[in-house]
């Protein structure tokens, strides 16, 4: 391994259920600009020794229990302080402060689910920690969440782990990405998830997003270990590795023949209730995207200007069919393009065929010919079969690309959320609610007023 990233190995290692202990070879900083190769020639013998000879000194392993905290203090702000400032200290936290997750929230959140606190929802690489009902309910707790919050974090959650979702690569890459998640269904409205005005951005109309994209960043740091310069290598992080990315299409306004991403995209019944999950690297606005009669053709070129971005790992990734991102409509940008008439099938197909980088900036971005990065074709086969004279596509067919519908009701902007590093296929799960759902429901508008609309 690169000096620097031995934490991130054993991480990874544990996770994979290796002894932490494991075998070692560390070798200078091979991966910066100025790295030096030729340890590893030198050391080779040591490298093969470990992959043959090494076994581990531990036989046998067993579960930990998780202990309860008792923190004290001469009030309750003291109280909470000093349990920041432990959780700090331990890396158990974001940097944020966090509230107090005690059993008595705990138990209530957990009415979100009818699973036992201790039914396990999956294991977080890269240290392979197993999250339960109980843990995601303790860490919604310290997110301020919700009882009608938890089916949706379950979700979430089972979506991320799904083995095509590859998220073992998104926890301890050096790129900045994080996982995206949107909802769709009735749970939506009904939890006070937001698909309007600042759908992806703070709304105290909408809470649910917030709650819920900080507890899923919080299982991916704490659970996962994925805490940077250690478990992660992600080199400038991003403000959406604190709070997440969790949003609702605007259903309610998808223009006529459209279908709802989760019926259109991962082939759910209409009014299932759904998360998708897409991990991206960064969100870009569009700007003067209003459609107005006859200018959808210049609108549409705009987009696919901003999808044309030369992203080698995209473009070369395990994944050839992974989506390159997610185009989000506002509803007012939609409908005009269906007045237009533009189907969801015909813009993918214009997006993808005018999105295409003229290979002499793959060159440039790569310090490679063309000819070096297909070489006789068997590496990349798709590459020389979808470019398109001295372009390639930045996926290997228009229906990769995701389009959402979520926004205000104004359409000056549009929205695309692109992948970054070791891009995976795009995963769903069906949300699983409680036998006393509407309760949950009865009770939030209690504490919360009658639910809004878009």
């Amino acid at each position: 391994m690169g000096e620097g990233f031995e934490s991130v190995v054993s991480n990874a290692f544990a996770g994979l259920g290796f002894p932490v202990e494991n075998a070692e070879a560390v070798f200078p900083h091979h991966l910066l600009v100025e790295g030096d190769l030729s340890p590893f020639r030198e050391d080779i013998d040591k490298i093969i020794d470990g992959l043959t000879k090494w076994e581990p000194k531990v036989k046998e392993k067993t579960l930990v229990p998780a202990s309860r905290l008792t923190i004290e203090g001469k009030d309750y702000q003291e109280a909470i302080a000093k349990m920041n400032n432990l959780f700090l200290k331990n890396m158990w936290g974001d940097g944020l402060p966090l509230l107090p997750a005690t059993q008595e929230r705990v138990d209530w959140i957990l009415k979100g689910t009818d699973l036992s606190p201790d039914a396990a929802i999956g294991a977080i690489l890269p240290a392979g920690r197993v999250a339960t009902a109980e843990t995601l309910a303790v860490t919604l707790a310290m997110t301020g969440g919700r009882p009608e919050y938890l089916p949706v974090l379950i979700a979430a959650i089972q979506a991320i782990l799904e083995p095509d979702q590859a998220h073992q690569r998104m926890q301890a890459t050096t790129c900045s990405v994080y996982p995206a998640v949107m909802v769709n269904g009735p749970i939506a409205k009904q939890i006070r998830l937001n698909a309007g005005y600042s759908c992806i951005g703070p709304n105290p109309t909408w809470p649910a997003g917030g709650s819920i994209g900080r507890a899923v960043q919080l299982l991916l740091l704490t659970v996962g270990a994925a805490v940077p310069g250690s478990g992660s290598m992600a080199i400038h992080g991003a403000p959406a590795k604190y709070a997440g990315v969790v949003f609702a299409e605007d259903e309610e306004n998808l223009p006529e023949g459209w279908k709802p991403l989760n019926v259109e995209y991962f082939g759910y019944p209409e009014g299932a209730n759904t998360v998708g999950v897409l991990s991206v690297a960064s969100n870009v606005d569009l700007h003067n995207t209003t459609i107005r009669e006859g200018d959808e053709l210049a609108k549409l070129y705009l987009y696919s200007d901003f999808l044309r971005v030369p992203n080698w790992n995209a473009i070369t990734g395990p994944y050839a069919d992974a989506p390159p991102g997610i185009v989000v409509f506002p509803q007012g940008q939609a409908k005009a393009l269906v007045n237009g008439g533009w189907t969801k099938e015909k813009i993918k197909v214009f997006l993808w065929e005018n999105s295409m980088i003229p290979l002499d900036i793959i060159e440039r971005a790569n310090n490679q010919t063309w000819a070096e990065i297909v070489g006789d074709g068997s590496k990349y086969p798709w590459l020389v079969d979808a470019s398109v004279g001295n372009s390639l596509p930045i996926t290997k067919k228009p229906e990769d690309i995701m389009i959402v519908v979520a926004g205000g009701e104004q359409s000056g902007h549009g929205y695309w959320m692109h992948v970054g590093c070791c891009p995976a296929k795009a995963t769903s799960a069906e949300i699983e609610l409680p036998a006393d759902w509407e309760q949950l429901l009865t009770e939030a508008e209690e504490d919360l007023g009658p639910a809004p609309t878009y």
